[in-house]
């Protein structure tokens, strides 16, 4: 289990976030995962949860019921913000997607109570304000995430983010985000206070590796991204040049990778608590 914390001068009261990612959710998906899951949630008592996109492994999965009574778990224990990844658009398997949008999960995710399903809308509880957003299955698939589609993209997003509230945004890539904030200003995305993310699972570093480069040398660098981009900045852990965190996934090889997915069991599957403090 990891923690983190922040700290803001605007006015609210200190509050505790839980995040999770890249559960890459399929009908055999091992029950104890989630039962883990759930047991730190009860354990660390969180004021809020994030879900940051990648729910399902192939997004034609029809067979949610299993996902389905994890996140009614999950809003039990607190308000539950979701928003969707690359994998919640595509269905196929290693390097034979296409796109699919699945009706199926979004409806279900608008129908549990206590869950908010962002998709490029906000929620203000407490002064804080939750704003979710997602990029088209273009943008990542076709394009590879390029920095030109991700600031094409961006202009048909709509936040309303304002200076007196705390802002958490959740996307569920960070390769673009950070840098353009910086390069925009003016943008209203620049008005976020922390950014929630996964998406690079770790950077494909171990745990071992990737804690002191974070801890101790201060870096977010992984080995890899998916979009195959060598040593990328951003890929795990706390975000040092602006408050963020990229959480590492609850699931590191996923059952798409067929072969490689058997030893996703060696690694740890655990919750990352951040707690937002008032200076």
């Amino acid at each position: 289990m990891h923690n983190e914390t922040f700290y803001t001068n605007k006015d609210i009261n200190d509050f505790k976030i839980a995040i999770i990612s890249d559960i890459h959710y399929y009908p055999e998906y091992k029950q104890k995962i989630f039962d883990k899951v759930i047991n730190q949630m009860q354990k660390n008592k969180p004021d809020y949860i994030t879900i940051t996109g990648d729910i399902l492994d192939s997004s034609n999965t029809e067979d949610l019921d299993k996902l389905e009574n994890f996140i009614k778990e999950l809003s039990n224990i607190a308000k539950t913000f979701i928003v969707l990844g690359n994998h919640d658009q595509k269905k196929g398997h290693m390097h034979h997607w296409s796109n699919y949008n699945n009706e199926k999960l979004e409806k279900m995710l608008n129908n549990i109570e206590n869950v908010y399903f962002l998709k490029n809308n906000q929620v203000t509880i407490n002064n804080i304000t939750f704003y979710g957003f997602n990029l088209s299955y273009h943008h990542y698939e076709i394009v590879d995430e390029t920095y030109e589609s991700f600031c094409k993209e961006i202009k048909t997003i709509t936040p309303k983010l304002s200076d007196s509230t705390y802002n958490i945004v959740l996307f569920h890539s960070p390769i673009n985000i950070y840098n353009f904030i910086r390069n925009n200003p003016e943008h209203n995305l620049a008005k976020s206070d922390l950014i929630l993310s996964g998406h690079m699972h770790n950077g494909c570093l171990p745990f071992i590796i990737s804690y002191p480069l974070n801890k101790i040398f201060k870096s977010s660098r992984g080995l890899i991204s998916p979009d195959r981009t060598l040593f990328p900045k951003h890929a795990q852990g706390r975000i040092y040049e602006r408050d963020g965190y990229v959480y590492e996934g609850l699931t590191k090889l996923s059952n798409s990778t067929r072969f490689f997915h058997k030893f996703d069991s060696l690694f740890s599957k655990n919750v990352e608590f951040i707690t937002i403090k008032h200076k």
